[in-house]
């Protein structure tokens, strides 16, 4: 396998396919996939929904931080933010020595694919109208999920083609300069 970086990060919103397309690409690069929410529920020994029902956001984003500060640790690692992770003001939203992939997907398209698991599995979005509290979070947090290396768009595509496409700009970016790794370059977005 060609070079690739040892710190992958998926970001997105929820409904963009990080839990899907994470562990594909950790398994085509022989890496290991650390799923933060699931990791959060292990620290807590408590589901997403049931931690925000007693501890509310805010408890729930002290779990995260302290998952993802032990995934930031690790190398040959592919892992998976929950959707509002890159979007947090109290993170150093850096590189850090990580790659950032968005996983870019339309709204409507995430709510289509969120509705096979029911509201009550994401939190922010129960209410009578999951599809507009979506767009309310893709608005707050698309100036972050910019600020990723690459960009691979998800609408449409099939899961393998879009490990495909994370394969091709993740080696793009590992054969640049590492003074030319900071930012995004229109030839990192995977359409």
């Amino acid at each position: 396998m060609s070079s690739v970086p040892r710190r992958i990060w998926l970001v997105g919103l929820s409904g963009a396919g990080k839990s899907t397309i994470g562990p594909l690409l950790a398994r085509r690069l022989g890496y290991r996939y650390v799923d933060l929410d699931r990791e959060v529920e292990e620290l807590a020994g408590a589901t997403i929904p049931r931690l925000f029902r007693d501890g509310g956001e805010a408890g729930f984003r002290r779990l995260e931080a302290t998952a993802a500060s032990r995934a930031s640790r690790e190398t040959d690692v592919v892992v998976a933010t929950g959707g509002g992770w890159m979007a947090r003001r109290d993170i150093d939203r850096t590189s850090g020595g990580r790659v950032r992939v968005w996983l870019r997907v339309r709204p409507e398209t995430a709510i289509h694919r969120l509705s096979r698991e029911g509201a009550e599995a994401r939190p922010l979005l129960a209410g009578p109208d999951p599809a507009a509290a979506l767009a309310t979070l893709l608005a707050a947090r698309e100036a972050a999920y910019e600020e990723a290396e690459i960009v691979l768009e998800t609408d449409g595509r099939e899961p393998e083609d879009v490990v495909e496409g994370a394969l091709r700009s993740l080696r793009r970016f590992a054969a640049r300069p590492p003074a030319d790794r900071e930012g995004r370059t229109e030839g990192q977005q995977e359409s």
